[in-house]
């Protein structure tokens, strides 16, 4: 009699939790491994493009004032009938080593192996911001975005090479580049801001979430790089 009023009053355990919709689960994720994916998405689309641009570059130290072939359809002043001019050399160089450097390296080394690798190392079930984490990914896509736009803006986009040392850089007359370096600085402004939210996340991670036993010296070598890394981060991009 007792078992089966215990039965009777017991509430119902739901096995597996609401499903999310698309949106939450691929896009909008708050999940460590989802996020990591994203990372590594982003990157490998910038890959692309940052490698695209290399073969440009190669292709014009190849062969210099030859037309680079299946792009004669791109429009002057970028390119004359697929031939590259030395201001569009310039944008090339510049565009290729920010891109492969801010939005390809850093993603897939740091937000894609970080994002999947920390929790599942430390033993923690998800990052200790699971929001703020989603926030680093989307405001870093935002600077993805504006770098990218600056390819069609008057002048096109920044070609004083990728260390944007001044006065090249700050006198639009010597390249001839106007609003085109402007996105360029906005859209590393926008990164940083995004490296700092995946950093406090890494590091508070890190330090709070280890599990039972997990010291300091027990930690695995790719988390002590990620966690140095975010401390560089930290300390460095403001």
């Amino acid at each position: 009699m007792s078992d089966s009023v215990a039965v009777e009053g017991a509430h119902p355990v739901h096995a597996h939790n609401e499903a999310l919709g698309f949106w939450r689960t691929y896009v909008f994720s708050t999940d460590h491994k989802m996020i990591g994916r994203q990372f590594l998405f982003f990157g490998l689309i910038m890959l692309v493009l940052g490698g695209l641009m290399a073969m440009m570059i190669r292709w014009e130290l190849a062969w210099p004032e030859s037309a680079v072939p299946g792009l004669a359809w791109l429009p002057e002043p970028y390119l004359y009938e697929g031939i590259i001019p030395p201001q569009t050399y310039n944008m090339l160089f510049t565009m290729h080593a920010t891109i492969m450097i801010f939005f390809s390296v850093m993603p897939i080394l740091i937000g894609c192996y970080g994002n999947f690798l920390i929790p599942l190392m430390i033993g923690a079930k998800d990052m200790a911001f699971p929001v703020l984490n989603m926030l680093s990914f989307w405001v870093g896509a935002l600077a993805g975005v504006v770098m990218l736009g600056s390819f069609f803006v008057p002048g096109g986009a920044a070609a004083s090479g990728w260390t944007a040392y001044p006065p090249l850089s700050a006198q639009a007359a010597y390249t001839g580049v106007y609003w085109g370096q402007n996105l360029w600085v906005i859209s590393l402004l926008i990164l940083s801001i995004s490296s700092l939210m995946g950093s406090i996340n890494y590091i508070t991670t890190i330090i709070n979430m280890r599990a039972p036993g997990l010291t300091y010296l027990r930690l695995p070598l790719i988390i002590w790089f990620l966690f140095i890394t975010a401390i560089l981060l930290l300390l460095a991009l403001p």
